[in-house]
């Protein structure tokens, strides 16, 4: 299992982290060479640059899932010196939140790109035949533009390549290539083969003088690293499995991140991961590869229903965020503000106070719901503080049942419809506009005047 190491860090300031990071990268990348080279040793100042170019990489403004502290998870139960170099480099693109190169990578991949281009577009012919290996084992050809998919893969592994080959020879390159591949995500079986089964195809084509033992245990390393890309799905801890959930909101609205982002923005973004739970979900037989066996059927079964039920849970926290969103929207309409412009970090501090208790009957997995409403995640942020009062009070009142449906009669009214409220009872709508009013004192008449426009009485 893949443990988040997070917490570690919680009460460390930036340079702290950093300090420790690079040591880590340092020794990593030193120790694995050294495993795989029978050439010269990796000095001290040139484990330091490639940890430089992999640390800047992944400590851009946009990162918090795809961050430093993501290598370190993946690679905490790897032994295998192949996986552990493919972990480190993996993720040193990702084109679509850092949205440019920095120099170091500019550097590393002179003369792949054709200058300016958007799309990427590959230069239509190479000298070098490892990356011409590599062009194919992706599945890609010299001149064309790079896919939506993949791309950052491919991109990651040609700088971990060039940066390596100093000291691996081409045959362990060509598997740290491989393992990066497979961790392309979501991908479908296509005329009977799996990713892994087209990977090997490839493989095979572009390693013909290698043996079939070579080639099948070097997609299974890459299934493995991919499995290890992925590990928070499957975790037995599910606090690490919310954390990695709600770190990859800010990569996709990266709005949030900022000081001054509106409150409409993360309902919007609460609507928008329903959605991508519901795809994921369905996506289940996707996320994890195997390939020929390995891991097993039964291995691969217990992945996914430790995923489903992973799932489930953030699915019916993902509901109570969302209702609780609903209810701040409306509620800011209610009294003249403007969702589109107003700041969202206000009032996500809001704190009720009303007294509630948790319902005897609850099942674990509501237990652990409440939980995590009170005593917060692991991770708080300042776009989203760990705990959420609100929510605890929605939850509490209204148990799960009653936020599935208030949440379905958000959805058939346009988003931030003031209408949620006529759908709450009246002592609810009293109580959230009496801690709105303590909590924004300058709208405090304003706030405690919505309960008699809105609410059901009971």
């Amino acid at each position: 299992m893949c443990c988040s190491g997070l917490g570690l860090w919680a009460k460390k300031d930036r340079d702290d982290f950093e300090e420790y990071a690079m040591d880590k990268l340092e020794a990593m990348l030193s120790e694995n060479v050294t495993k795989l080279s029978k050439a010269e040793p990796m000095e001290a100042e040139e484990s330091s640059k490639l940890a430089r170019l992999i640390y800047n990489s992944m400590t851009t403004s946009g990162r918090v899932y795809h961050s430093m502290m993501h290598v370190f998870d993946i690679s905490q139960t790897m032994n295998d010196p192949i996986l552990i170099l493919s972990a480190l480099f993996h993720d040193v693109i990702y084109y679509q939140i850092d949205k440019t190169f920095d120099e170091a990578q500019i550097e590393t991949l002179e003369g792949l790109l054709v200058p300016d281009s958007e799309p990427l577009k590959l230069k239509p012919s190479f000298d070098e035949s490892l990356i011409n290996s590599i062009i194919e084992l992706y599945g890609l050809e010299p001149g064309s533009e790079l896919p939506k998919s993949g791309t950052n893969e491919f991109l990651s592994a040609i700088i971990g390549v060039r940066l390596l080959q100093k000291w691996l020879s081409p045959e362990h390159l060509i598997q740290i290539a491989t393992c990066i591949e497979a961790t392309i995500p979501f991908r479908p079986v296509i005329d009977g083969k799996t990713p892994m089964d087209r990977l090997y195809d490839r493989l095979a084509a572009v390693a013909n003088e290698k043996s079939e033992s070579w080639l099948v245990e070097t997609v299974r390393m890459a299934a493995a690293t991919a499995n290890c890309d992925l590990c928070s799905f499957d975790s037995n801890d599910r606090d690490f499995f919310l954390d990695s959930s709600w770190k990859l909101i800010p990569e996709g609205r990266p709005i949030l991140l900022q000081e001054d982002c509106p409150l409409m923005e993360f309902l919007l973004e609460c609507h928008a991961l329903m959605g991508r739970s519901s795809f994921l979900q369905g996506a289940v037989p996707k996320i994890f590869q195997s390939f020929r066996q390995v891991p097993s059927d039964s291995e691969m079964e217990d992945k996914q229903r430790k995923t489903r039920d992973n799932l489930s849970l953030v699915i019916v926290y993902g509901e109570v965020r969302l209702l609780q969103m609903m209810c701040l929207v409306a509620f800011a309409k209610a009294v003249g503000e403007d969702p589109l412009s107003v700041p969202l970090r206000p009032y996500l501090g809001l704190e009720v106070l009303e007294p509630t208790k948790a319902n005897p009957t609850l099942t674990s997995a509501e237990r652990q719901i409440r939980h995590w409403l009170i005593s917060g995640r692991r991770a708080g942020f300042d776009w989203d503080p760990a705990s959420s009062s609100l929510g605890r009070y929605l939850f509490d009142t209204l148990g799960t049942k009653g936020i599935s449906e208030l949440v379905e009669v958000g959805k058939s009214h346009e988003k931030g419809s003031k209408e949620i409220l006529n759908h709450l009872p009246k002592t609810m709508v009293e109580a959230i506009g009496s801690n709105l009013a303590k909590h924004f004192p300058e709208k405090e008449e304003s706030y405690l005047q919505v309960s008699k426009k809105f609410g059901v009485s009971t």
